[in-house]
């Protein structure tokens, strides 16, 4: 990523929305607070912005600016960087992460958008994030609760340790009776683990074992020689026990020339 940047004043009718932001909806009854602090002090730290052929997008600090705007400002100041599309969403995730703690199934998606859009192993998005490999993992995995659970953990009617505590459980059935449980007991999160534990043996599930996909200069080396025979973008990643392999074709028609030279 070229890193070009300065700090000027801007118009605040003149920002846009970053469209990779990562957080959901901003609740207007939130920036009421930042509003007044920013009326009485300012703003203490520039907005993040990316200047783009549609014009200025805030990588981060979309909440101040919004806020900036409800206090009646009309201008703030903003630390203009060059970047991708890529380097938009990864600044906006660790602003986030660093700041106003996304919640946990929004870091979840954005992870995922790394994962998918922009062809990244869950290592190098440690890298990015500063979290261990681990952790994306099971983040992730958040993406495969039932939408009941989901709902708690947006709502806040149980914490991120309730819900990877109840990951482990597998059966969706399993994971909806161990969530009623811990509602109506309104038990914390060693007391829920404890519950996973007892409903796993009950249930005759294997503890799950971590897999820690690495990536080394032998996968690097492979990874080029993939992209150089199919011609397309090429994620590996390795692990003790296991190998995953992402192929990110361009159009239909690179799919389809791919598939035919596998299956030849």
């Amino acid at each position: 990523m070229a890193q070009p940047e300065n700090v000027i004043e801007l118009e605040v009718d003149e920002l846009q929305p970053n469209p990779l932001q990562p957080r959901g909806q901003i609740l207007p009854d939130t920036l009421v607070e930042l509003a007044e602090s920013i009326r009485e002090h300012g703003i203490l730290e520039p907005l993040v912005v990316a200047k783009t052929p549609a014009g200025y997008q805030i990588i981060a600090g979309e909440r101040r600016w919004r806020a900036s705007k409800l206090a009646g400002l009309t201008k703030v100041s903003c630390l203009v960087k060059e970047t991708s599309p890529q380097g938009m969403l990864e600044m906006a995730i660790v602003e986030n992460v660093q700041r106003v703690d996304l919640n946990p199934l929004e870091r979840a998606q954005a992870y995922q958008r790394l994962l998918e859009e922009f062809g990244l192993t869950t290592v190098e998005i440690a890298q990015r994030v500063g979290k261990s490999g681990p952790y994306i993992s099971n983040t992730l995995r958040l993406l495969d609760l039932p939408d009941a659970i989901k709902d708690g953990l947006l709502s806040e009617a149980i914490s991120e340790g309730h819900a990877k505590a109840m990951l482990g459980l597998e059966s969706a059935a399993l994971m909806i009776q161990a969530y009623k449980q811990i509602l109506k007991e309104n038990l914390g999160v060693r007391a829920a683990e404890e519950l996973a534990r007892r409903l796993k043996a009950g249930a005759g599930i294997k503890p799950r074992q971590a897999r820690e996909y690495v990536h080394t200069p032998e996968v690097e080396r492979m990874e080029k020689d993939l992209a150089q025979t199919y011609h397309c973008k090429v994620s590996l990643s390795k692990s003790s026990k296991s190998s995953r392999l992402l192929l990110i074709m361009k159009d239909e028609e690179q799919l389809n020339r791919i598939y035919q030279k596998l299956m030849s």
